[in-house]
């Protein structure tokens, strides 16, 4: 049984974008932007032969991804930029990878990870402006392995989506 995730990976656009966010508050453990990506839906412990055979499955269009508009707290722990629009996909993924899922499923909740604190620390970055929107033209499905010094994440399968309609998607933003 592995720890998995399929994703929508962010353009370079986007990342130069969020590495301009001051990233210097010690008492944050940053996530890499290497590692930055929109979780569609996440797996605790799963056969992953039999996800990749259902993620091959997918069939999905792009979609725009709408940041901001500002960096929140998710939790008490995750500093994060909220992504919105991408609420069809995520649906669109988990009605495919069906009884996979965990249980106990979460909602669909969009955003992109900038870093983990403790409980009581409130980050310097919380309520920076982030505006911005980019195309999701693919999926990832990534297997997590988590050690002592955090999570790696290893490709193991990516998918292109159907394009984008732009007339068909407008009222997504």
């Amino acid at each position: 049984m592995a720890r998995a995730f399929i994703s929508a990976p962010l353009d370079e656009q986007t990342k130069k974008m969020l590495l301009q966010l001051d990233r210097s508050q010690a008492d944050v453990k940053w996530v890499q932007p290497e590692q930055w990506h929109i979780t569609m839906q996440f797996f605790d412990a799963v056969n992953l032969e039999e996800l990749r055979d259902r993620f091959a499955k997918i069939e999905a269009a792009q979609t725009i991804g709408v940041l901001g508009p500002r960096v929140t707290q998710f939790g008490d722990r995750h500093l994060v930029v909220p992504v919105q629009g991408l609420s069809r996909l995520a649906e669109n993924v988990r009605q495919s990878t069906g009884r996979l899922a965990p249980k106990q499923q979460l909602p669909f909740v969009g955003h992109i990870t900038l870093g983990r604190t403790k409980s009581d620390i409130v980050p310097n970055l919380a309520g920076a402006t982030v505006q911005g929107n980019f195309r999701v033209e693919r999926l990832m499905l990534m297997e997590s392995v988590i050690s002592s010094t955090g999570a790696t994440h290893t490709l193991v399968d990516s998918t292109s989506l159907i394009p984008l309609d732009v007339s068909a998607h407008s009222n997504d933003i």
